[in-house]
């Protein structure tokens, strides 16, 4: 009995790995033109002989491209402006706190609560995270230059048709009234997304204050990991803990192989990989969330390689970090503040797994 309850909930989470997105596509053109965007910094950076500005500017086209651009190209262009000039902002006070106590867990707990804000979303955050780690080689101004001069190109590739997608919601505008009416509001009805935000808030901060105590590394992948599986709604949430630790196994395997040729072959290879991993993987978003870790974390790992050479292990590390954090998200939305529709279903009530 044991035997055959363990394997439903196995067949359980493989179907909760395999299922697609809603509205579920696959564009490769628009992959092609991620490639190009991504690569685009990086080759800039080393002719000019910036490459730590290279890799920075890359950052900012990669966070650009992650983003689901609306159909119109004025849409576009708008929706993408908002987000470059949040994700800027962010990244600019990531380089100013750089682990300067108590500014950063201040900041960072702003910047969860803010998340229900249209154009906010987990990202600014996650940039911001990342800016508290800096650059080698590169001064603040310099970080936060070459951070929006990437975005900014990858902006203009999005205003090409080939980015428009079918599943974007439209973009109703810059109204700054609005977004705080929407904040207020899932405030006042205490609706899943101001406790998702609340949620977000205490995991990052604790988290932030207890592993920076501990000196752990590679701690900012314990905080994505967070961030990336916590959702409004407990189905949401165990549907990307899921895909996403399974997918970050796949990803980190292929980092650990790719980080031995990058070694090997050098930089103007692992721009290539970059490229290509980027293209591959970006469009699986809208796919299947769980297949997008296998390609997408690759990526950023084999950018931060191009500065600090990183070895096998440290692709280990960042799994864990992953996986860890998913184990964290599970604690909070069955333990902190739950909201009804984050709850696990009674036992008699949800399905083997």
């Amino acid at each position: 009995m044991t035997g055959a309850t363990g394997r439903s909930r196995l067949a359980a989470v493989l179907r909760i790995y395999l299922r697609r997105e809603a509205g579920a596509y696959y564009d490769w053109r628009y992959g092609i033109l991620v490639s190009a965007v991504v690569a685009a910094p990086l080759i800039g950076g080393e002719l000019a002989g910036s490459r730590p500005g290279g890799i920075t500017g890359a950052l900012g086209a990669w966070f650009i491209a992650l983003a689901v651009p609306p159909r119109t190209a004025l849409q576009r262009l708008l929706f993408l402006g908002r987000r470059l000039l949040i994700l800027t902002a962010t990244s600019a006070l990531g380089v100013l706190a750089d682990h300067r106590l108590p500014w950063t867990p201040v900041l960072i707990v702003v910047l969860a609560l803010l998340i229900p804000v249209p154009g906010m979303t987990i990202t600014p955050l996650i940039t911001f995270l990342m800016a508290t780690n800096g650059l080698h080689g590169l001064t603040a101004a310099g970080y936060v230059g070459t951070f929006f001069l990437g975005g900014a190109m990858a902006l203009t590739g999005m205003l090409l048709p080939v980015a428009a997608s079918p599943v974007a919601p439209p973009f109703t505008g810059l109204r700054i009234r609005t977004p705080w009416r929407r904040l207020v509001g899932h405030v006042r009805r205490r609706s899943p997304e101001a406790r998702y935000a609340a949620q977000a808030a205490v995991c990052i901060c604790a988290g932030y204050l207890i592993l920076d105590a501990l000196h752990w590394p590679f701690a900012t992948w314990v905080l994505i990991g967070i961030l990336t599986t916590l959702r409004p709604t407990w189905e949401a949430t165990r549907a990307r803990v899921v895909k996403r630790s399974i997918g970050m196994i796949g990803g980190s395997l292929i980092t650990a192989l790719l980080l031995v040729i990058s070694t090997r072959t050098g930089y103007w290879i692992t721009i290539t990989l970059i490229a290509v991993l980027g293209g591959l993987g970006r469009p699986l978003r809208q796919y299947n969330y769980g297949y997008w870790p296998i390609l997408g974390t690759p990526v950023l790992l084999l950018l931060v390689s191009l500065e600090e050479p990183l070895v096998a292990t440290d692709s280990a590390w960042r799994l864990g970090n992953n996986i860890l954090g998913a184990a964290v998200t599970l604690l909070a939305v069955t333990f902190l503040w739950p909201h009804a529709t984050q709850r696990r279903p009674a036992r008699a009530d949800r399905g083997p797994c």
